[in-house]
């Protein structure tokens, strides 16, 4: 209490001042039509002014939110894409779609959003993270794509997270198709440029030109096929003329990776085990 009262006494011109200021104020504002009109402007102005910037402040920290629900519904859409002529589609629920597509293709996927959390590009063998695990039903050898294309597949699950290999990564090789002609080959990362792969096993005989799209094919059980994976950058001919040398523009800029989908084949079991059966066919 004293030293309240000390404080008081120290600045008791200034206090004795502020006070007078704020009664002229009123008296003035109270008294005179323009001034008062000139205060409530002002007042509004300035109270509207914070409301928006409380709204601004609030929006911002709802992004997180609404890209995850954007994502999500983002996912369900693009499993509905994945089978044009799909003769049943269930939707399981908010988070992931079933597709039955048609009886020349019955393959069902399932896709789930997930969020990029730690990424490399420059390594010769590049890995991913996501924050997605088996708790959310992730498993090994599920295929990764965003919407612009293939990203890679998942090597191993925690309950809360998953790692997966890039496409960027020596050691993963894509099965493709080049769509102008349908013929199949094989996209291998040579190890340099995050932005350019190589293109094997496409014989001369094949007209290709620049511009041309390249998809994932049907030869595989992680990814679903047609997902979009590059265009050709260039190409010419080997010294033994036996297969072109393909390079092509990836779509997906592996630099700026933010959400992804994981891609389960629900299938893919049945497919395996029917290549498990074969093991000496197998490459």
């Amino acid at each position: 209490m004293g030293q309240l009262l000390a404080f008081l006494f120290k600045y008791r011109a200034f206090i004795v001042f502020l006070f007078l200021e704020v009664l002229c104020i009123w008296m003035i504002v109270g008294n005179n039509d323009y001034q008062r009109t000139a205060f409530i402007n002002g007042a509004s102005g300035f109270i509207g002014s914070v409301n928006k910037t409380s709204r601004n402040i609030g929006d911002y920290f709802e992004l997180s939110r609404v890209n995850e629900e954007l994502a999500t519904e983002n996912a369900r859409l693009r499993a509905l894409l994945l089978s044009q002529m799909a003769s049943e589609v269930t939707l399981d629920s908010t988070e992931q779609v079933s597709i039955v597509a048609d009886t020349t293709d019955t393959v069902q996927y399932v896709l789930r959003q997930a969020e990029i959390v730690q990424n490399s590009i420059r390594n010769a063998n590049n890995f991913f993270m996501i924050n997605k695990g088996s708790r959310d039903s992730i498993k090994p050898n599920m295929g990764v794509m965003n919407s612009f294309g293939v990203v890679g597949k998942i090597r191993s699950v925690s309950e809360r997270y998953a790692e997966g290999v890039s496409v960027l990564n020596t050691k993963n090789p894509v099965s493709v198709k080049h769509v102008p002609s349908g013929r199949v080959g094989t996209l291998q990362w040579g190890g340099t440029n995050p932005k350019v792969s190589d293109l094997f096993y496409i014989t001369p005989d094949v007209t290709v030109q620049e511009g041309d799209t390249i998809v994932t094919s049907s030869y595989n059980a992680i990814f679903p096929k047609e997902v979009m994976v590059g265009t050709v950058a260039s190409v010419t001919e080997d010294a033994n003329k036996t297969y072109l040398q393909i390079k092509v523009k990836l779509s997906v800029d592996y630099g700026k990776l933010s959400y992804v989908y994981v891609i389960e084949n629900l299938h893919k079991a049945e497919q395996d085990s029917l290549v498990e059966t074969n093991p000496i066919e197998q490459q």
